[in-house]
């Protein structure tokens, strides 16, 4: 495995798996293909297409990268940190990802709607079967009692009371199935389809601030080199050609750039691909789960 693949994980793997679901889960579904996802990587390739307009480089320097790149995710976070605790009006990051942040205000908000749903199944249901328990118990004493009983008057009562409360029992039985199969189904979407969705979003904003911590390195290089006198900005480089130190870390830092752009932009539309499949899962196996619920509610 190269460095460049241990830093980005499995995100080209998660991407390319992803397109190949989004086009089958709409076909299946209503829900007309998005835009979004283009419409980030437009803007984000004429973004970097603006600020860096030089080839790649195969020279390196002797820090280590992941040493390097959590310096700048640090160094970025709390950058951005005091810009906003000064009110600072200069954006202290270049990324602009509206579709990436309405992707991952979606997948917190199905969160939110799930954690309640769980938190009331749960005690929907436990409340449920206390009742039929409790119930269970009323009808097997109405019923032996009934028929000890010496009152002809108050023995069949009893015993038709018992039998109602059996027959409350074994028809909510029926409805503690379906909101039992409800509830896992639930905790199921929430703890693995949401939590990997959240997870993707998380590792999203590491790289973005690396992204930028490492864009933010790249623009005061150019300024350094271009403030040294250097000839070189702009044309590609002969790998034996002789370079400054300044003009050898600048090389470097463009391949650290392109490195943490790919990985960023990889992770971005991952998550806007996985806010899509989350919500056509939502729209088509959630329904179905509540349709089995109300059917059981009305028959």
């Amino acid at each position: 495995m190269t460095k460049q693949e241990s830093i980005t994980g499995s995100s080209d793997a998660d991407s390319e798996e992803l397109q190949r679901q989004l086009p089958a889960a709409a076909n299946s579904s209503a829900v007309p293909p998005s835009n979004k996802r283009q419409d980030f990587i437009d803007r984000f390739d004429i973004t970097v297409t603006e600020l860096l307009q030089r080839g790649k480089s195969s020279l390196a320097l002797h820090t280590p990268a992941k040493v390097e790149s959590n310096f700048r995710i640090f160094r970025q976070w709390s950058s951005e940190k005091l810009s906003k605790n000064a009110d600072s009006d200069s954006p202290s990051h270049i990324t602009i990802q509206p579709e990436v942040d309405e992707a991952a205000n979606e997948v917190h908000g199905l969160l939110i709607y799930f954690n309640e749903i769980v938190s009331l199944l749960e005690r929907h249901t436990a409340q449920l079967k206390s009742l039929n328990e409790t119930e269970a118990s009323l009808a097997l004493f109405f019923q032996q009692k009934g028929y000890q009983e010496q009152i002809e008057e108050i023995s069949t009562m009893s015993i038709d009371v018992g039998k109602k409360f059996s027959e409350d029992v074994k028809s909510r039985s029926v409805e503690l199935q379906a909101m039992d199969s409800l509830l896992e189904f639930v905790k199921t979407f929430k703890n693995k389809a949401i939590a990997d969705s959240i997870e993707t979003i998380q590792r999203q904003e590491t790289a973005r601030l690396e992204f930028d911590g490492f864009a933010h390195k790249l623009m005061l290089l150019q300024r350094t080199v271009s403030l040294s006198g250097s000839t070189l900005l702009g044309k590609e480089l002969p790998s034996s050609m002789d370079l400054t130190p300044v003009e050898k870390e600048f090389e470097h830092a463009k391949g650290q750039f392109m490195a943490a752009k790919i990985k960023y932009q990889n992770l971005s539309t991952a998550v806007i691909d996985k806010a899509v499949l989350l919500e056509m899962k939502r729209d088509v196996d959630f329904r179905l789960q509540l349709e089995k619920v109300w059917r059981v509610n009305h028959e």
